[in-house]
């Protein structure tokens, strides 16, 4: 019965992912991130949910460079921001969670890491738009595959997860999961991502809402890639 969230459950998951938007906003307009560390990024996050008057969903995740292709959820280090930084963090508001994924460039992106971003957000974007009541959740995992293409084989976990009172709650969208249909109050998460190992690593998540209407997303920060220059 958890699976399907009430008005008032779907509520507070709102209210959750609206603070993690005006984190998300207060990091991208600091003006030193070509010069702190992911620690010291984890860090600001944590805070800010503190001053906000919230918990963490779980650990922030702050990861750049090459290590955010060797691992999906790295600890972050001391090593400055770079290349591409996968953000990833929520707050629990009143016992239910957000959870977002963002990806940032501090530096001159090229073309090819450019091209390669714009696509996983197409998929993204594409996997939140055929989440509607009655589809197969296992469908949505195989599309977002099968649209990658031949960068499919750096896509290594599953495309979501249910998302309530736990950060990870049925259904698992995942393509061996042929049983799980959506059903309009489940609330879950698109998250496709790359990593490719020596290269960089990138992932795109927003929470969203499966109403009568289509999917609802809770998450609003902009996706389109923001380039830090320095």
């Amino acid at each position: 019965m958890a699976i399907i969230k009430k008005k008032f459950e779907i509520e507070k998951v709102t209210k959750a992912c609206q603070a993690t938007d005006k984190i998300f906003t207060k990091i991208i307009h600091r003006t030193d991130l070509c010069i702190i560390t992911e620690i010291e990024l984890r860090d600001f996050i944590l805070e800010e949910i503190k001053k906000a008057g919230l918990r963490p969903s779980f650990p922030p995740i702050v990861t750049s460079g090459k290590t955010a292709g060797s691992e999906i959820h790295p600890d972050p280090t001391k090593n400055k921001l770079k290349g591409f930084v996968i953000i990833d963090f929520g707050v629990i508001y009143e016992r239910f969670m957000s959870d977002m994924t963002r990806t940032i460039y501090i530096g001159t992106p090229s073309k090819e890491e450019k091209e390669i971003y714009n696509k996983l957000l197409s998929v993204q974007k594409e996997c939140v738009k055929l989440s509607r009541e009655g589809t197969v959740a296992g469908l949505l995992d195989a599309q977002a595959r099968a649209l990658l293409g031949s960068e499919r084989k750096y896509f290594i976990h599953t495309l979501g997860h249910g998302v309530g009172t736990k950060i990870h709650e049925n259904p698992k969208i995942f393509y061996k999961d042929t049983k799980s249909i959506l059903k309009e109050g489940m609330v879950i998460t698109i998250e496709p991502g790359l990593y490719v190992k020596g290269k960089y690593g990138m992932r795109i998540e927003d929470t969203i809402v499966i109403t009568k209407a289509g999917p609802k997303v809770l998450t609003k920060s902009n996706k389109e890639l923001i380039s830090i220059k320095c």
